[in-house]
């Protein structure tokens, strides 16, 4: 006779699914990890990912789980096996560890369940969340804003790019970033004015002061 009721049944399948995510985002991470040594290693491969592509990643991890402590526990495991896997792949091929770099990833790692904590609340809806979106988006615009030709922002890098034709390949990964979080948020919130007006002046606030000079990369 099964005695299993519908109530621990759902209970079941709501455990498995949780722990097939967090199985699937070790996996990715170890991957990402690997990937990312490879390609920081390779001759062949100019390419190194930054911290910006983590935030842009967490951000989207923490926006689509179901719940805060999801999202951070999400977070936690893509992160930090991510980076146990690159340096894994270093100590591997180099032969010795570098700590203190080692340390400083492991922290953002570990610090990355805060984050996702705080910002799954930007995937919900009201003037909070919008207002709360549009950080990660402004400080991606503000990183990746300068890889185009604008001459009202930047005009001697500008100058430069056009003469040179040269292509900051990070910069337009951060812009493309910005782009995709931003589209996200303008379909989830019910609040797109608030949402597109907060950027702005976010964006602005954070190039025109050095808010963010205190970031170690």
């Amino acid at each position: 006779m099964n005695s299993s009721t519908p109530q621990q049944s759902t209970h079941e399948l709501t455990f498995f699914s949780q722990f097939k995510n967090c199985i699937l985002l070790g996996l990715l991470g170890i991957l990402l990890g690997c990937l990312d040594q490879y390609a920081s290693s390779s001759p062949l491969i100019d390419f190194d990912t930054t911290l910006e592509f983590w935030l842009f990643l967490v951000t989207l991890v923490a926006v689509f789980s179901k719940s805060r402590l999801n999202a951070s526990i999400h977070s936690i495991i893509l992160l930090v096996s991510t980076v146990l896997a690159y340096y894994l792949m270093f100590y591997l091929n180099l032969g010795f560890l570098p700590y203190q770099l080692f340390g400083i990833w492991l922290t953002i790692a570990v610090l990355s369940s805060v984050y996702a904590l705080i910002i799954w609340n930007a995937g919900q809806k009201g003037i909070g969340a919008a207002i709360l979106s549009s950080i990660p988006t402004a400080f991606l615009f503000k990183r990746g804003y300068y890889f185009l030709p604008d001459l009202l922002f930047n005009s001697e890098a500008a100058q430069v790019r056009i003469h040179y034709f040269g292509i900051d390949i990070q910069s337009g990964f951060n812009l493309v970033t910005a782009v995709v979080l931003y589209s996200i948020f303008f379909k989830i919130t019910e609040r797109r004015i608030i949402l597109t007006v907060s950027t702005v002046i976010i964006f602005f606030i954070f190039k025109e002061t050095g808010i963010l000079s205190f970031l170690p990369f």
